[in-house]
């Protein structure tokens, strides 16, 4: 048994076990022992490995290649009839007369209506010239903040187009619309109606999420009584003469401002 001396340079077996435990060497468990201690063969672990790597390269180079697939393969569009599909086609984009009405709906009900404290040009700012938005808001915003209790409406009845010589650029819609005006005086209810026709100027501009038409309103003319029913008669139907692939397009090119 060793002494305790100056050139002691193991503990006695004793003073190690009490104070300097012996640390076991980390194992993997039971059950993946099998695979990772095969054989007690390092190289066989390295083997099946490289192996299993190998496989999953090949599975993913699957995988990816099939998702390419996918990702460029034409949409098909099935048909009423059950297991027949063809295959997109592209087609010229041609605007129709009703989504013409509704985009001038929306846009004259923005301009012309009015609620007690409430004015909306801004919900349609991006289908507006904003010169026609400015002149708009200096007209109708005033009332609305006025207070007295004044309420206007405006609904579109019928779309027609104008080809103004003037103006030849741009596409001209002859709208025919009744506006209503409510307010009270004196605590009695006052009610007054009109028919107007108004001169819509529309230009194109490329397609938003805003604005899908691809149109955007540069101009408006107002017109009552004779002289808009003058201007009426020389409109034309509205439907078949919107087609942008025609020679003589006439949905234009962004241009100068027109009247507001």
């Amino acid at each position: 048994m060793l002494g305790n001396t100056p050139h002691q340079t193991r503990l006695p077996k004793r003073l190690a076990d009490e104070n300097y435990p012996v640390e076991k060497p980390p194992a993997l468990p039971s059950f993946l022992r099998t695979v990772w201690e095969w054989k007690e063969d390092i190289a066989v672990v390295n083997s099946w490995l490289l192996v299993l790597c190998f496989a999953q390269m090949v599975a993913l180079l699957l995988v990816g290649g099939v998702l390419w697939y996918k990702i460029h393969e034409p949409t098909r569009i099935v048909l009423d009839l059950p297991g027949y599909v063809v295959w997109p086609k592209s087609d010229v984009f041609r605007l129709r007369e009703d989504m013409v009405a509704n985009f001038l709906r929306e846009i004259g009900k923005a301009l012309y209506e009015v609620n007690p404290g409430s004015y909306n040009i801004m919900d349609v700012g991006s289908r507006v010239s904003p010169h026609v938005v400015r002149a708009f808001r200096d007209v109708y915003g005033p009332l609305a903040a006025s207070g007295d209790s004044q309420r206007i409406v405006w609904d579109l009845r019928e779309i027609r187009r104008y080809v103004d010589p003037k103006r030849p650029k741009y596409l001209t819609i002859a709208a025919r619309a009744n506006r209503a005006r409510y307010r009270v005086r004196n605590g009695l209810p006052e009610i007054t109606t009109e028919e107007v026709i108004h001169l819509f100027y529309l230009s194109e501009v490329i397609p938003t999420p805003d604005n899908p038409v691809g149109l955007r309103l540069d101009g408006v003319q107002e017109y009552r009584g004779p002289e808009g029913e003058k201007l009426w008669q020389l409109t034309v139907p509205v439907a078949g003469s919107v087609d942008p692939s025609t020679k003589d397009s006439i949905l234009p090119p962004k241009s100068s401002s027109s009247d507001s």
